[in-house]
């Protein structure tokens, strides 16, 4: 099996870094490395994959693509690859910097019978798996509200390089905090399904020198019992914070993405239980990768398809548009 990595950028190296560690197990032949740039003297010398800046030759033959170029490149990129193989894809989130063309990519590559594997990787974290089965036994009630942030400060989030340069920090380069930072929207989507009109604030409301958006903040009714639930993202906050909150009619449950904390409150018993999981956190990406291998051979997985992360891409244009024109958003 021919595996090729497109985009050596940090996610990229991690999921190279992965691949190579899990070559055996996966039965992976032969890795490729494809950047625009050259990169074979930062990656070194290493027989376990070779480094190309030519598209075609990682693309040939190749069984399984991973999309890790920057977010506006991911469609055409691809476009490109199909031209030369029929291959899975495991695309890095979102789908895209624009709805627009998303779907039929999905659809090219549904039509060659391949899969498709979303980086939305916290649907496999110990703590959302953990909670997702707590709201499936009724711990806490009917549900009836969520609350999700994510909040880091863009300058400190790689602190190797000049923040302006990030692609984050460029409109046109599908950077902003609602597109990185949509996981909260995606696990979301997991934990209570499907939303039906959102509501939005988005936009660049600090001093930093950036084109893109800095914070994002929603409302999303979801269509299953009419829960709702608030969305904060923001690259503005200095010390970084990923948590939810969740209310049900019998209790609350209260999680630390940071810190890998989770706390159920349940009000009839009056008790509260407080849970550490110890867990490395690159362990999510090696479980992403398994998974997906169990995709290809058509087993039982746990990641997030193309058609959720599609309903993903369609929440953040609802969001787009609520703060373009001041209003509630249907969702299709």
């Amino acid at each position: 099996m021919k595996v090729s990595i497109f985009g050596s950028g940090s996610i990229g190296l991690r999921h190279l870094t992965n691949l190579i560690k899990l070559k055996k197990e996966l039965k992976i032949k032969s890795i490729f490395a494809y950047d625009t740039k050259n990169k074979s003297k930062f990656l070194g010398k290493d027989k376990n994959f070779i480094f190309t800046q030519n598209l075609r030759e990682a693309a040939n033959n190749c069984d399984v693509a991973f999309i890790c170029v920057p977010t506006f490149l991911h469609n055409q990129t691809i476009n490109k690859i199909l031209k030369h193989t029929k291959c899975h894809f495991y695309i890095e989130k979102p789908l895209s910097s624009e709805i627009k063309d998303c779907l039929s990519t999905l659809k090219k590559i549904k039509k060659i019978k391949k899969k498709v594997g979303i980086g939305y990787m916290f649907v496999n974290h110990p703590l959302i798996l953990q909670t997702q089965s707590l709201i499936k036994k009724k711990e806490i009630g009917r549900i009836i509200f969520a609350r999700a942030e994510c909040g880091l400060y863009l300058p400190n989030w790689h602190p190797w390089e000049n923040y302006r340069k990030f692609y984050m920090a460029h409109k046109n380069q599908g950077g902003g905090v609602l597109l990185d930072t949509s996981h909260e929207i995606n696990y979301l989507q997991r934990l209570f399904g499907n939303v039906k009109n959102v509501q939005g604030i988005v936009g660049k409301f600090s001093d930093l020198q950036i084109t893109s958006d800095d914070l994002a903040l929603s409302i999303l009714n979801f269509k299953k019992n009419n829960i709702v639930a608030h969305v904060h993202l923001d690259l503005l906050q200095f010390e970084r914070s990923r948590s939810f909150k969740i209310i049900g009619t019998k209790g609350t449950i209260e999680g630390c993405l940071s810190t890998n904390k989770l706390r159920i409150f349940n009000n009839n018993k009056k008790k509260c239980i407080e849970k550490k999981i110890n867990y490395n956190f690159n362990n999510i990406y090696l479980t992403q990768l398994r998974q997906f291998w169990s995709l290809i051979k058509n087993k039982k997985n746990n990641l997030c398809t193309g058609n959720e992360a599609y309903h993903t891409m369609q929440i953040i244009e609802g969001i787009r548009s609520s703060n373009k024109f001041g209003k509630k958003i249907k969702i299709k």
